[in-house]
């Protein structure tokens, strides 16, 4: 047996423990405690340490509410917001704030006082089944006076939860709702300026005990298409060709495949032409569905910087300007589609079909070079005496785009008969007429006449 400094004993293996033994070690325990009142911040031996004057740093600790013998958690970290009247730096919903000097980390609100009531509204994502309340905290104590909360599901219908009228709001304040509200959409209205010269506020949090939102934690997010996923696992396989047709248009041949190979999940992206305009992307948002098959949707690039939105959304490609498409790095992994596309110039692509070399400008596959080929002959005859002559003939041929064809004559002269009237020497002229006749005519010059001639149409694709 061993006594410690506290006054308990401790007792070995082999040790015979008496009744009054533990009833010792019970009043010993009972002696170091029974004067205390709790958990303190004294710094002396068994608390915990001083706190200094400052406080707790803003974001150092995160509230964590009871009700009901559930946890609730902060379920509007990082969500986007928006807002009728002052000035955004960064996002409110941030839970620390940063200094001035860096506009992008101050993440605050600071309220246009001479306009008032002035509102923010946050976007949950979705609707969560109990809210139960929300709390925000002062930059260089600049609260609001006067304030409401109101929630809503639609942004038509809202619904007052909260009123605070008198004085100034402490920071980090705990603003409880009752009853608990089923809301997407929270919005702060500010009716009273803080006794400042400006009124300021950031930490935006909202609590509620409906945790389905498992990606307020990206590490610790394990859905199949959570965040954590797609930056570790992501592969875009196109199932066909992918083709930029240089005018905006972009066609995807098939289907493009988005799988994760580690959860074993995919879907398919419809293949079809999807025009994009200047600065235009082509997108999907992810629906944590497997196995379905979706239509991309194009967006349109908007200038300056503003808080990311889209937290489920894959860009498969972006236009640059009204220039060239540039894909998804995923999609340019791989020699795109089944086959080698390195004939590509221009956005024009090229192919053998049934041995002949076509071309795709965006508008459907043509031939290139020669399309076809058309001989033979025919003889042409004049006879002066008894007109037995034949002056003219008409040869059908395959149809021909006259556009794209040209005819060529082969002759070795006439053979004629000479009488003692003067005579001149004789053409023959062939032309197509229409798409599928070649006419040929001979001119009457001598007394007898014949000639054989052969001709060939060539027609270009």
């Amino acid at each position: 047996m061993t006594t410690l400094p506290s006054g308990l004993k401790t007792f070995e293996a082999n040790d015979t423990v008496r009744r009054i033994a533990q009833n010792e070690n019970i009043e010993a325990t009972d002696a170091l405690f029974h004067e205390t009142k709790g958990h303190r911040h004294t710094g002396k031996a068994g608390d915990a340490p001083r706190i200094g004057g400052e406080g707790i740093a803003v974001g150092a600790i995160e509230r964590k509410h009871l009700r009901a013998s559930g946890s609730t958690a902060n379920i509007a970290k990082f969500k986007r917001v928006w807002i009728n009247g002052g000035s955004l730096f960064g996002l409110p919903t941030t839970p620390w704030y940063g200094g001035a000097e860096s506009q992008g980390d101050r993440n605050s609100w600071t309220i246009d006082d001479s306009r008032l009531p002035n509102v923010i509204t946050i976007d949950l994502g979705y609707s969560y089944s109990k809210v139960e309340g929300m709390s925000f905290v002062s930059i260089g104590d600049s609260m609001p006076r006067g304030f409401y909360i109101e929630v809503s599901n639609d942004q038509e219908s809202w619904t007052r939860v909260y009123t605070h009228e008198g004085p100034v709001y402490e920071s980090a304040a705990f603003l409880e709702f009752r009853p608990f509200e089923s809301c997407r959409y929270l919005r702060l209205v500010v009716t009273s300026p803080s006794h400042k010269t400006y009124t300021a506020v950031a930490g935006l949090c909202v609590y509620s005990g409906d945790n389905g939102n498992e990606d307020l934690d990206v590490l610790e997010d394990r859905r199949t298409w959570g965040l954590s996923a797609r930056l570790q696992g992501l592969m875009i396989i196109p199932e066909g060709q992918v083709k930029d047709y240089g005018d905006g248009s972009l066609g995807i041949y098939k289907a493009l495949m988005i799988m994760n190979p580690s959860a074993g999940t995919y879907f398919r992206v419809n293949g079809g032409t999807y025009k994009l305009p200047a600065w235009g992307y082509l997108y999907i948002d992810i629906e944590h569905i497997h196995k379905q098959s979706v239509f991309p949707k194009i967006g349109t690039w908007t200038e300056g910087p503003r808080a990311y939105e889209h937290k489920d959304r894959i860009v498969l490609a972006q236009r640059n300007g009204d220039g060239d498409i540039y894909l998804h790095s995923a999609i340019q992994a791989k020699i795109a589609g089944n086959i080698p596309d390195a004939d590509k110039v221009d956005g024009i692509d090229m192919r053998t079909s049934s041995g002949y070399l076509e071309y795709n400008d965006g508008s459907g596959w043509k031939g290139v070079g020669i399309k076809s080929v058309q001989r033979g002959t025919v003889n042409l005859s004049f006879f002066y005496p008894n007109q037995n002559s034949t002056l003219f003939r008409e040869v059908t041929i395959t149809p021909v785009n006259p556009q794209k064809t040209f005819l060529q004559v082969f002759s070795t002269g006439l053979a004629v008969s000479m009488q003692s009237n003067p005579v001149m020497d004789g053409s023959i002229c062939a032309r197509l007429i229409g798409s599928n006749k070649v006419r040929f005519n001979a001119l009457e010059s001598f007394y007898e006449a014949y000639a054989e001639i052969a001709w060939e149409v060539i027609e270009y694709a």
